[in-house]
Parts: structure tokens; sequence; C-alpha cells
């Protein structure tokens, strides 16, 4: 409530207040509740984010599985770097998807909130949500970058004289440029043909790594070092920098990588982490900075423009 003081030992003048909530809860032609519109107007922000995520991800896996063609590049004849054998490898996509973009993240929120609070029943799963949201925002732009650049340098990998067998390859002279030419081995699928030209850079790199980076930073911001020692929290963030290492370095040793395309894939996914962490982190300075209240009455006073005003 708003009051006027009078000043110099007048008399009070009289003075309008407005109380704008009330204005709107006593007018009986007012329009629909405000919290009736805010969820009209929600509903579209909402839905482009599902939209674009989905679009995001029907881009990934299109790229993914070769249905958007990548560059067509040549080769040199008998090239050393590509005639290596194919063995498989260490660790799978599907190993690879499943623990860095479910197993480790959630261990890493889910425990970090548990000896935070010392109990499961006080698990905020608001903050939980909202780490794991930006978890996967950036876990998706680390895969477009990926995968556009997959597509675009179009580089052969290692085994790619074992899997393809180019017709080309037979007849040509020893560092002679080949740019055109058809595999002749049938027995693989359409998909790992593709894939035999998406050498550079390192999607298990990038991926790997800006997860070990990102989950580092929640384990040092979110956990409190009284409570769980210095050695628990390197220890934690050591065994996540050994797992990006193995999915990094295993990609050399499979032969499914040149040692550049693993090294660029580490960097952008370092880069990628810090862009999200950097997100983060101003959204945390911007909610710790106190807002200033603002009140909803109004004070005019027309007669009396020195008239002092006392919040009661």
């Amino acid at each position: 409530m708003v009051a006027p003081m009078p000043s110099g030992g007048t008399a009070p003048q009289p003075g309008v207040r407005i109380n704008i909530p009330d204005l709107e809860k006593n007018n009986p032609s007012s329009p629909a509740p405000s919290r009736l519109k805010f969820r009209k107007r929600v509903r579209l922000p909402h839905a482009l984010n599902v939209l674009l995520s989905f679009l995001v991800l029907s881009i990934i896996i299109l790229l993914e599985l070769g249905f958007i063609p990548a560059t067509n590049t040549g080769f040199y004849c008998k090239d050393s770097s590509l005639s290596f054998k194919f063995t498989g490898d260490t660790i799978s996509a599907t190993t690879l998807l499943v623990s860095n973009l479910l197993v480790v993240p959630l261990l890493v929120l889910f425990l970090s909130e548990y000896l935070r609070n010392r109990s499961a029943s006080n698990i905020c799963l608001r903050e939980v949500w909202y780490y794991y949201k930006e978890f996967l925002i950036g876990c998706g732009l680390a895969l477009v970058l990926t995968e556009v650049a997959k597509a675009i340098v179009g580089e052969h990998r290692p085994h790619f004289f074992d899997v393809c067998r180019p017709n080309s390859a037979e007849n040509c002279t020893e560092g002679q440029y080949v740019s055109t030419y058809q595999c002749t081995v049938t027995n693989y699928s359409h998909y790992f043909m593709a894939d035999t030209s998406r050498s550079f850079p390192s999607g298990h790199s990038s991926l790997s790594v800006f997860v070990a980076v990102f989950c580092s930073y929640l384990i040092q911001v979110r956990l409190v070092t009284v409570l769980t020692g210095v050695i628990f929290k390197y220890f934690f963030i050591s065994c996540l920098m050994t797992w990006s290492l193995v999915c990094s370095l295993t990609r050399i040793t499979d032969k499914r990588h040149h040692w550049w395309d693993v090294a660029v894939g580490m960097l952008l996914g370092v880069l990628v982490a810090f862009y999200s962490i950097s997100i983060i982190r101003k959204q945390l300075h911007r909610n710790s900075i106190p807002r200033v209240a603002t009140s909803t009455t109004t004070l005019i006073d027309v007669k009396n423009k020195d008239a002092k005003s006392e919040i009661i």
C-alpha cells in the first residue's frame, strides 16, 4: 500500500491510488485469465523446439546412414595409408552411444545430486533435467558438426582398399591419382560401403571427449569437496578422461581412422564442450544476481508533485 506523506508541514493533498492487479481482478469484462494466455504462448516455443530436435536428429541419421551422399573423393594408387586390413571395432557405435548419451551423464548427475543432498529422496529432478538437457543439446551440436564435416570432406578410411577394392586400383601406376572408380565388393551393406569414405573427423573422438569434458565440469562444480574429498573428485574425472582416450585411441589402433582424424575430433569435442559450459555459467551467473523488485501499485499525485511517498 502506498500512502502520500505531507512535505513541509502542509496538509496532505488528495492522491489517486491505482492498484493494477485489483483492476484486472474486479473488472468483469476482463479477458480470460493470464494463466491460460501464458499456456497458449508457451505451446509455440515448445512445439518449435520439438520440431527442430526432430529435424536435427533426422539430419544426423540420414548423414550417418549415407542417404545424403558425401563428396566422392579419389585416391592415390597403391596408397599405403589406405591399405590396412579391416579388423572391426573395439568399441562399437552402439556401445559408444549408450554409454556416452545415457550411462555416463545420468550416473554423474544422479550421483552428484545424491552426494550433495545425502539422500535419494532429496534429489532435485528439475536440476538433473536442466543439466541433462544442456548436455543433449551439446551432444547434438557435436554430432551435427561431425557428420557435416564427414560428408563434405569424404576422406577414405585406412582400410578403404580392403573393403572397397576399387576396380581402377588394379591397373593404375603407383602414385597416380584416381578420381573415378567403383567398388567391386558386394558382400557389405550400402551403409558400410558409404562409411569407408567418412573418416574425417572421428565421431568417436568428438563425442567421447565432449562427454568427458562436460561431465568433468559438472563434477567439479556440483560436488562439494568437503563432502566427497579431493581424491574422489579427481578420481572420478580421471575415469571420464581415460574412457574418452580409450574411445579415441582405439580408432587408430583398429585402423578405422587416421591419427589426424582423431586429433581433429578431440579438438571439436573440446570446443563444443567449452561452448556448452559457457552457456551454463552465464545462466547460473544470471540467476545469482538479485533482481530489483517492481511494485504493482502506482501513485499518481496531480496536485502536489513535491509530495513524498512511503511504501508501507
